[in-house]
């Protein structure tokens, strides 16, 4: 009379292995990584893309717009070289479905073309708790995708309210450290890139960039270099600011520019 009942058991407790094998093998959709904008990897510098041409027949009538225009230029400039491949290839993850591997993880896997020449990245999420994932992205060109690199990885929260960045050079040297804030009810905002590749003699230097809504002047930038601090602040309407630099000027004065529709000129700060 028992056997049956052995039998029973041994087919209940079979049936449940499956069903839990199965169950672990489903994705968790409510945990599925929803990737940030570009803007949390991405540093605003359209207000100062361009030096404007009257500038350059009278330098000095223009000396402020123009001295944070070089300031920001110069991290600009420079960190297109560390930044254009892997945020353009996370742009194109944002395009793209990504697949579960099971165990919380995630992945992103595919081409794309930038100047012309073709890479295959893979971008994995995994998640961390209920309000953080971690993600990395590797970058291959197409022809050679076994040689591989990380490009960055980082810690996002699930509501966007926060991410961090580590950009690396060869796969293995942090070069920058991109910390990002974003308010989406006041629409406040932060974006912070610090320069850390060893031994160099700007490690350590930084740019913030801030967008606060509501201030008269609701931008900002504050550069931290070897050589000195410099304060940069301006009207996104107008495009009218002020910018600091004991280095540059010798005081710790604010230093104002007119607006854009009077030519960016120098002027006196209210």
């Amino acid at each position: 009379m028992r056997k049956p009942i052995r039998i029973g058991c041994a087919v209940v407790l079979t049936a449940a292995l499956m069903f839990a094998t199965i169950s672990c093998d489903q994705e968790p959709v409510d945990q599925r990584p929803e990737l940030p904008p570009v803007e949390s990897m991405m540093m605003d510098y359209s207000d100062y893309s361009e030096q404007p041409a009257s500038s350059k027949g009278s330098v000095s009538r223009y000396q402020n717009f123009t001295r944070s225009y070089l300031t920001v230029g110069f991290w600009n400039l420079s960190l297109t070289v560390v930044s254009a491949l892997p945020v353009a290839a996370y742009a194109h993850a944002l395009q793209q479905e990504p697949e579960y591997m099971g165990d919380n993880t995630w992945e992103w896997s595919y081409d794309f073309s930038l100047n012309a020449v073709s890479y295959s990245a893979t971008l994995n999420a995994m998640r961390i708790s209920k309000e953080e994932f971690s993600v990395e992205m590797s970058i291959a060109y197409s022809a050679l995708p076994e040689q591989g690199l990380k490009w960055f990885d980082g810690v996002v929260r699930y509501d966007h309210t926060r991410a961090d960045w580590t950009f690396y050079k060869d796969g293995e040297v942090p070069v920058l450290e991109i910390g990002w804030n974003k308010d989406f009810e006041s629409e406040a905002a932060d974006l912070t890139y610090t320069y850390t590749e060893p031994d160099q003699k700007e490690t350590g230097s930084f740019i913030m960039w801030k967008y606060l809504p509501g201030m008269h002047y609701d931008a900002a930038y504050m550069v931290s270099m070897a050589d000195g601090v410099s304060d940069i602040q301006w009207n996104t309407s107008s495009l009218g600011g002020r910018i600091k630099s004991q280095v540059y000027f010798g005081d710790n004065a604010w230093h104002c520019w007119d607006s854009y529709e009077n030519g960016l000129a120098d002027m006196e700060c209210e």
